[in-house]
Protein backbone atom coordinates (compact mmCIF):
# COMPACT_ATOMS: atom_id res chain seq x y z
CA UNK A 1 0.00 0.00 0.00
CA UNK A 2 1.31 3.43 -0.92
CA UNK A 3 1.58 5.68 2.06
CA UNK A 4 1.94 9.42 2.14
CA UNK A 5 5.25 10.50 3.61
CA UNK A 6 4.35 13.05 6.28
CA UNK A 7 6.99 11.97 8.75
CA UNK A 8 10.02 14.08 9.36
CA UNK A 9 13.54 13.28 10.46
CA UNK A 10 15.98 14.18 13.10
CA UNK A 11 16.95 17.68 14.04
CA UNK A 12 20.16 19.08 15.45
CA UNK A 13 20.12 22.43 17.21
CA UNK A 14 23.37 24.31 17.72
CA UNK A 15 23.42 27.96 18.74
CA UNK A 16 19.67 28.11 18.15
CA UNK A 17 19.85 26.98 14.48
CA UNK A 18 17.83 23.92 13.38
CA UNK A 19 19.09 21.52 10.72
CA UNK A 20 16.79 18.76 9.45
CA UNK A 21 18.17 15.34 8.63
CA UNK A 22 16.70 13.16 5.91
CA UNK A 23 14.64 10.09 6.75
CA UNK A 24 17.23 7.37 7.16
CA UNK A 25 16.53 4.19 9.14
CA UNK A 26 19.64 4.46 11.30
CA UNK A 27 20.80 6.26 14.44
CA UNK A 28 21.71 9.86 13.85
CA UNK A 29 24.75 11.51 15.37
CA UNK A 30 25.20 15.26 15.20
CA UNK A 31 28.83 16.20 14.78
CA UNK A 32 30.09 17.41 18.13
CA UNK A 33 26.92 16.50 20.04
CA UNK A 34 28.52 13.47 21.67
CA UNK A 35 25.37 11.34 21.67
CA UNK A 36 22.96 9.64 19.26
CA UNK A 37 19.24 8.91 19.40
CA UNK A 38 17.17 6.43 17.39
CA UNK A 39 13.50 5.48 17.42
CA UNK A 40 12.44 1.93 18.17
CA UNK A 41 9.65 1.71 15.60
CA UNK A 42 6.48 -0.11 16.82
CA UNK A 43 4.07 -2.25 14.78
CA UNK A 44 1.52 0.56 14.31
CA UNK A 45 3.98 2.67 12.31
CA UNK A 46 2.16 4.36 9.40
CA UNK A 47 5.22 4.97 7.21
CA UNK A 48 7.65 2.07 7.40
CA UNK A 49 10.33 4.01 5.49
CA UNK A 50 10.53 6.74 8.12
CA UNK A 51 13.14 6.67 10.88
CA UNK A 52 10.93 8.85 13.12
CA UNK A 53 7.59 8.02 14.74
CA UNK A 54 4.52 8.19 12.48
CA UNK A 55 1.88 6.22 14.33
CA UNK A 56 -1.74 5.22 13.77
CA UNK A 57 -3.61 5.33 17.08
CA UNK A 58 -7.17 5.23 18.39
CA UNK A 59 -8.97 7.74 20.63
CA UNK A 60 -7.98 7.28 24.28
CA UNK A 61 -5.28 4.78 23.31
CA UNK A 62 -2.13 4.77 25.45
CA UNK A 63 1.22 3.77 24.02
CA UNK A 64 4.85 3.89 25.10
CA UNK A 65 7.35 5.27 22.59
CA UNK A 66 10.83 3.84 22.98
CA UNK A 67 14.04 5.69 22.04
CA UNK A 68 17.60 4.36 22.25
CA UNK A 69 20.13 6.95 23.47
CA UNK A 70 23.88 6.35 23.31
CA UNK A 71 26.67 8.37 24.92
CA UNK A 72 29.59 8.50 22.49
CA UNK A 73 32.02 10.22 24.86
CA UNK A 74 34.24 9.16 27.75
CA UNK A 75 32.56 11.46 30.22
CA UNK A 76 29.20 11.44 31.98
CA UNK A 77 26.41 13.15 30.08
CA UNK A 78 23.11 14.57 31.36
CA UNK A 79 20.27 15.03 28.89
CA UNK A 80 16.90 16.72 29.32
CA UNK A 81 14.19 14.94 27.31
CA UNK A 82 10.70 16.26 26.64
CA UNK A 83 7.81 15.84 24.21
CA UNK A 84 7.37 19.18 22.43
CA UNK A 85 4.63 20.49 20.17
CA UNK A 86 5.74 21.81 16.78
CA UNK A 87 5.43 25.55 16.19
CA UNK A 88 6.37 28.05 13.48
CA UNK A 89 9.24 30.45 14.12
CA UNK A 90 9.08 34.16 13.29
CA UNK A 91 11.24 33.44 10.24
CA UNK A 92 8.83 30.83 8.85
CA UNK A 93 10.16 27.38 9.73
CA UNK A 94 9.00 24.46 11.86
CA UNK A 95 10.69 24.17 15.24
CA UNK A 96 10.42 21.76 18.16
CA UNK A 97 12.61 23.22 20.90
CA UNK A 98 9.88 24.56 23.24
CA UNK A 99 8.02 22.31 25.67
CA UNK A 100 5.36 24.98 26.14
CA UNK A 101 5.18 27.00 22.88
CA UNK A 102 2.28 29.04 24.24
CA UNK A 103 0.66 31.30 21.63
CA UNK A 104 3.15 30.09 19.01
CA UNK A 105 0.93 27.02 18.55
CA UNK A 106 -2.86 27.03 18.36
CA UNK A 107 -3.06 23.22 18.22
CA UNK A 108 -6.09 21.85 20.04
CA UNK A 109 -3.93 19.34 21.91
CA UNK A 110 -0.37 20.13 23.03
CA UNK A 111 2.23 17.36 23.42
CA UNK A 112 2.79 18.54 26.99
CA UNK A 113 -0.86 17.57 27.68
CA UNK A 114 -0.89 14.08 26.12
CA UNK A 115 2.67 12.94 26.95
CA UNK A 116 4.16 12.33 30.38
CA UNK A 117 6.39 14.94 32.03
CA UNK A 118 9.93 15.80 30.85
CA UNK A 119 12.68 13.59 32.24
CA UNK A 120 16.37 13.81 33.00
CA UNK A 121 18.64 11.12 31.58
CA UNK A 122 22.09 10.45 33.03
CA UNK A 123 24.47 8.47 30.87
CA UNK A 124 27.77 7.02 32.00
CA UNK A 125 30.71 7.14 29.58
CA UNK A 126 29.85 5.10 26.45
CA UNK A 127 26.56 3.97 28.02
CA UNK A 128 23.44 3.12 25.99
CA UNK A 129 19.94 3.48 27.49
CA UNK A 130 16.36 2.99 26.38
CA UNK A 131 14.16 5.96 27.20
CA UNK A 132 10.37 5.62 27.25
CA UNK A 133 7.70 8.26 26.65
CA UNK A 134 4.07 7.47 27.41
CA UNK A 135 1.38 9.12 25.29
CA UNK A 136 -2.41 8.98 25.61
CA UNK A 137 -4.50 10.11 22.67
CA UNK A 138 -7.43 12.50 23.23
CA UNK A 139 -10.75 10.83 24.04
CA UNK A 140 -12.51 12.37 21.03
CA UNK A 141 -11.83 11.38 17.43
CA UNK A 142 -9.25 13.77 15.99
CA UNK A 143 -9.12 14.98 12.39
CA UNK A 144 -5.68 15.63 10.93
CA UNK A 145 -2.45 14.91 12.80
CA UNK A 146 -0.78 15.77 16.08
CA UNK A 147 2.77 16.77 15.30
CA UNK A 148 5.82 17.44 17.47
CA UNK A 149 9.07 15.85 18.53
CA UNK A 150 10.88 14.09 21.34
CA UNK A 151 13.54 16.66 22.17
CA UNK A 152 16.89 15.75 23.76
CA UNK A 153 19.12 18.55 25.03
CA UNK A 154 22.57 18.25 26.57
CA UNK A 155 22.21 20.26 29.78
CA UNK A 156 25.97 20.64 30.30
CA UNK A 157 26.80 21.88 26.83
CA UNK A 158 25.30 25.30 27.39
CA UNK A 159 27.58 28.32 27.62
CA UNK A 160 27.01 32.06 27.44
CA UNK A 161 29.24 34.07 25.15
CA UNK A 162 29.26 37.80 25.85
CA UNK A 163 29.23 40.32 23.01
CA UNK A 164 29.86 44.02 22.75
CA UNK A 165 26.13 44.70 22.85
CA UNK A 166 24.66 45.49 26.24
CA UNK A 167 22.37 42.79 27.60
CA UNK A 168 23.01 40.40 24.70
CA UNK A 169 24.60 36.96 24.82
CA UNK A 170 24.65 33.79 22.75
CA UNK A 171 23.80 30.40 24.26
CA UNK A 172 25.56 27.45 22.65
CA UNK A 173 24.05 24.01 23.12
CA UNK A 174 23.60 20.65 21.44
CA UNK A 175 20.17 19.08 21.04
CA UNK A 176 18.41 16.61 18.79
CA UNK A 177 14.72 16.13 18.07
CA UNK A 178 13.05 12.92 16.96
CA UNK A 179 9.90 13.61 14.94
CA UNK A 180 6.50 12.36 16.13
CA UNK A 181 3.29 12.30 14.07
CA UNK A 182 0.15 10.85 15.63
CA UNK A 183 -2.85 10.15 13.40
CA UNK A 184 -6.22 8.40 13.74
CA UNK A 185 -7.23 8.31 10.06
CA UNK A 186 -4.62 6.39 8.03
CA UNK A 187 -6.60 6.67 4.79
CA UNK A 188 -7.98 10.22 5.12
CA UNK A 189 -5.60 13.16 4.83
CA UNK A 190 -6.64 16.58 6.09
CA UNK A 191 -5.08 19.24 3.84
CA UNK A 192 -3.42 22.32 5.26
CA UNK A 193 -5.23 25.62 4.75
CA UNK A 194 -3.66 29.08 4.96
CA UNK A 195 -5.40 32.34 5.86
CA UNK A 196 -4.10 35.90 5.61
CA UNK A 197 -5.01 37.34 9.00
CA UNK A 198 -3.57 40.86 8.98
CA UNK A 199 -1.09 43.25 7.38
CA UNK A 200 0.98 45.71 9.36
CA UNK A 201 4.11 47.78 8.93
CA UNK A 202 7.02 47.69 11.35
CA UNK A 203 10.33 49.51 11.65
CA UNK A 204 11.62 46.91 14.14
CA UNK A 205 11.06 43.20 13.45
CA UNK A 206 12.91 39.91 12.93
CA UNK A 207 14.32 41.24 9.64
CA UNK A 208 15.97 44.12 11.53
CA UNK A 209 14.82 46.55 8.86
CA UNK A 210 11.60 48.41 7.93
CA UNK A 211 9.09 45.99 6.42
CA UNK A 212 5.50 45.14 5.68
CA UNK A 213 4.47 42.08 7.71
CA UNK A 214 1.74 39.75 6.44
CA UNK A 215 0.46 37.32 9.08
CA UNK A 216 -0.19 33.86 7.61
CA UNK A 217 -2.01 31.25 9.68
CA UNK A 218 -2.26 27.51 9.04
CA UNK A 219 -5.73 26.77 10.46
CA UNK A 220 -5.65 22.98 10.00
CA UNK A 221 -4.06 20.08 11.87
CA UNK A 222 -1.85 19.41 8.86
CA UNK A 223 1.33 20.79 7.35
CA UNK A 224 1.55 22.36 3.87
CA UNK A 225 5.10 21.15 3.24
CA UNK A 226 7.87 23.37 1.91
CA UNK A 227 6.45 26.48 0.25
CA UNK A 228 7.65 29.28 -1.96
CA UNK A 229 6.13 32.57 -0.81
CA UNK A 230 6.16 35.55 -3.18
CA UNK A 231 4.75 38.90 -2.04
CA UNK A 232 4.45 42.19 -3.92
CA UNK A 233 3.26 45.61 -2.74
CA UNK A 234 1.68 48.10 -5.16
CA UNK A 235 -0.34 51.30 -4.90
CA UNK A 236 -3.42 49.41 -6.10
CA UNK A 237 -4.18 45.99 -7.57
CA UNK A 238 -2.47 45.47 -10.91
CA UNK A 239 -0.20 48.50 -10.60
CA UNK A 240 3.59 48.56 -10.84
CA UNK A 241 5.38 46.75 -8.02
CA UNK A 242 6.86 49.17 -5.50
CA UNK A 243 8.74 46.51 -3.54
CA UNK A 244 8.49 42.76 -3.00
CA UNK A 245 10.16 39.68 -1.59
CA UNK A 246 10.31 35.95 -2.39
CA UNK A 247 11.43 33.09 -0.17
CA UNK A 248 11.73 29.37 -0.81
CA UNK A 249 11.60 26.59 1.75
CA UNK A 250 9.06 28.22 4.06
CA UNK A 251 7.50 25.63 6.38
CA UNK A 252 4.68 25.86 8.90
CA UNK A 253 3.63 23.67 11.80
CA UNK A 254 0.04 22.55 12.27
CA UNK A 255 -2.33 25.19 13.69
CA UNK A 256 0.27 27.94 13.85
CA UNK A 257 1.06 31.32 12.34
CA UNK A 258 3.91 33.68 11.54
CA UNK A 259 4.46 37.06 9.90
CA UNK A 260 6.02 36.99 6.44
CA UNK A 261 8.26 40.03 6.14
CA UNK A 262 8.53 42.11 2.97
CA UNK A 263 11.53 44.49 3.34
CA UNK A 264 11.07 48.02 2.06
CA UNK A 265 14.59 48.11 0.66
CA UNK A 266 15.37 51.53 -0.78
CA UNK A 267 11.72 52.51 -1.12
CA UNK A 268 10.60 55.83 0.31
CA UNK A 269 7.17 55.29 1.87
CA UNK A 270 4.43 57.87 1.51
CA UNK A 271 1.27 57.65 3.64
CA UNK A 272 -1.82 56.32 1.90
CA UNK A 273 -3.47 53.16 0.61
CA UNK A 274 -1.43 50.18 -0.66
CA UNK A 275 -2.20 46.71 -2.03
CA UNK A 276 -0.59 43.36 -1.12
CA UNK A 277 -0.51 40.46 -3.57
CA UNK A 278 0.86 37.31 -1.89
CA UNK A 279 1.19 33.81 -3.36
CA UNK A 280 2.17 30.80 -1.22
CA UNK A 281 2.82 27.65 -3.25
CA UNK A 282 3.51 24.12 -2.06
CA UNK A 283 3.67 20.84 -3.99
CA UNK A 284 -0.02 20.26 -3.28
CA UNK A 285 -1.73 23.65 -3.31
CA UNK A 286 -1.39 27.33 -4.14
CA UNK A 287 -2.86 30.10 -2.01
CA UNK A 288 -3.38 33.58 -3.47
CA UNK A 289 -4.19 36.59 -1.30
CA UNK A 290 -5.05 40.14 -2.41
CA UNK A 291 -5.74 42.79 0.20
CA UNK A 292 -5.55 46.57 0.59
CA UNK A 293 -3.93 48.14 3.62
CA UNK A 294 -3.25 51.65 4.89
CA UNK A 295 -0.04 53.35 6.00
CA UNK A 296 -0.59 56.39 8.18
CA UNK A 297 1.57 59.51 8.15
CA UNK A 298 3.03 58.60 11.53
CA UNK A 299 3.86 55.05 10.37
CA UNK A 300 5.45 56.35 7.17
CA UNK A 301 7.59 58.76 9.18
CA UNK A 302 8.83 55.97 11.48
CA UNK A 303 9.56 53.63 8.56
CA UNK A 304 11.50 56.24 6.61
CA UNK A 305 13.36 57.46 9.68
CA UNK A 306 14.81 53.99 10.39
CA UNK A 307 15.43 53.00 6.78
CA UNK A 308 19.21 53.16 6.44
CA UNK A 309 19.03 52.53 2.70
CA UNK A 310 17.40 55.94 2.05
CA UNK A 311 19.88 58.05 4.01
CA UNK A 312 20.45 60.23 0.95
CA UNK A 313 16.81 61.38 1.04
CA UNK A 314 17.24 62.47 4.63
CA UNK A 315 20.45 64.24 3.60
CA UNK A 316 18.54 66.15 0.93
CA UNK A 317 15.81 67.04 3.43
CA UNK A 318 18.45 68.17 5.93
CA UNK A 319 20.15 70.33 3.30
CA UNK A 320 16.80 71.89 2.35
CA UNK A 321 16.07 72.62 6.01
CA UNK A 322 19.52 74.15 6.45
CA UNK A 323 19.00 76.25 3.30
CA UNK A 324 15.65 77.52 4.61
CA UNK A 325 17.24 78.34 7.97
CA UNK A 326 20.04 80.16 6.16
CA UNK A 327 17.52 82.19 4.13
CA UNK A 328 15.56 83.09 7.26
CA UNK A 329 18.76 84.02 9.09
CA UNK A 330 19.93 86.15 6.14
CA UNK A 331 16.56 87.89 5.96
CA UNK A 332 16.55 88.50 9.71
CA UNK A 333 20.07 89.93 9.75
CA UNK A 334 19.30 92.12 6.73
CA UNK A 335 16.10 93.31 8.35
CA UNK A 336 17.97 94.27 11.53
CA UNK A 337 20.64 96.06 9.52
CA UNK A 338 18.05 98.04 7.55
CA UNK A 339 16.17 98.85 10.73
CA UNK A 340 19.34 100.21 12.33
CA UNK A 341 20.10 102.23 9.21
CA UNK A 342 16.58 103.68 9.18
CA UNK A 343 16.83 104.51 12.89
CA UNK A 344 20.17 106.25 12.29
CA UNK A 345 18.70 108.32 9.44
CA UNK A 346 15.70 109.37 11.55
CA UNK A 347 17.99 110.34 14.41
CA UNK A 348 20.21 112.35 12.01
CA UNK A 349 17.20 114.18 10.56
CA UNK A 350 15.87 114.94 14.00
CA UNK A 351 19.17 116.43 15.12
CA UNK A 352 19.35 118.56 11.91
CA UNK A 353 15.86 119.97 12.46
CA UNK A 354 16.66 120.90 16.05
CA UNK A 355 19.56 122.97 14.85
Amino acid sequence: MKKRNEAFGLVLVMMGLITVWGLRPQPVQAEGAGFTISANIPDNQYNDAASSFDLVMQPNQTETLSVTVENLENNTKTLRASANTAYTTVAGSEAFDKHHPGKLSQAEYQFSDIFDAPQTIKLKPRETKTVNFKVTMPANLYAGVLKGALYFKDTKAGSHQATDQDGFSVTNYYAMALGVVLREHPNVHTPADLKLRRIRVSATNYLNEPAVLAKLENVRAATPGAMTVNAKVTKHKGAKTLFGYQREGVTMATNSSFEFGIPLGQSWINPGKYHLHLVAKSDHKTWVFDRDFQISANQAFKLNRTNKNVWWIWLIILLIILFIILLLLTYYLGYRRRKKQDAAKIESLTQANEK
